[in-house]
């Protein structure tokens, strides 16, 4: 039997995503459903559907609760980088060592795909925005007068190849390249593509 007038209606939306997060991580997306989430929190599976239209829309939630984590990682990494220039190093940094720490919520942020003709998740997609400007302003010192489209480019271009090493850093296929030590690999890529970056400025 349900308990529907224990919690407010925001109070119950917060446990099932809670519940969610800790479902994902214990037994992976194939073992999360409704009726697991509906029955860690003590409500009926009617109730969870009063909440949420369907389990897409609680893991859009889920995803929505990572990304503000992620942002979060992020900026905290600016905040602490000790020079401008280390800014970018640290932001790769912090966004490989977020995914390693929680998997199985970074993995479905990207994994997770909505039924054909669904609306876009707008409300992720504006979250991973804002956290992609924190990557444009860390890479902004090293292209100070670079027009935004260009900006754009390149950040996109460097996070790329950050997010490579993230998906084999998380998935255990870093290995393969001989060393699991994803920080030496992230600060080589920034490294390097700042080198680039100084050597197509420098005057022939």
């Amino acid at each position: 039997m349900g308990r529907r007038n224990l919690h407010t209606r925001e109070q119950q939306t917060e446990m099932a995503i809670a519940a969610a997060e800790l479902i994902l991580v214990s037994k992976g997306l194939p073992g999360l459903t409704m009726r697991k989430v509906a029955d860690a929190i003590g409500y009926t599976v009617g109730n969870l559907y009063l909440l949420f239209e369907n389990q897409d829309q609680l893991l859009v939630a889920v995803n929505e609760r990572t990304a503000d984590a992620v942002y979060v990682a992020l900026r905290d990494a600016i905040e602490s980088a000790p020079a401008p220039r280390l800014q970018i190093r640290e932001i790769a940094a912090a966004y490989i060592e977020y995914a390693m720490k929680h998997a199985a919520r970074w993995r479905l942020m990207f994994e997770h795909s909505l039924p054909v003709g669904s609306p876009r998740p707008r409300a992720v997609e504006l979250r991973i925005k804002r956290m992609f400007e924190l990557v444009e302003s860390g890479l902004a010192p090293h292209l100070p007068d670079a027009p935004e489209a260009s900006l754009r480019l390149n950040a996109t271009t460097l996070w790329s190849g950050v997010h490579g090493i993230c998906v084999l850093a998380v998935t255990g296929k870093l290995r393969w390249s001989g060393t699991d030590r994803y920080r030496v690999l992230s600060d080589h890529l920034v490294d390097t593509f700042l080198a680039g970056l100084r050597a197509a400025k420098a005057p022939d």
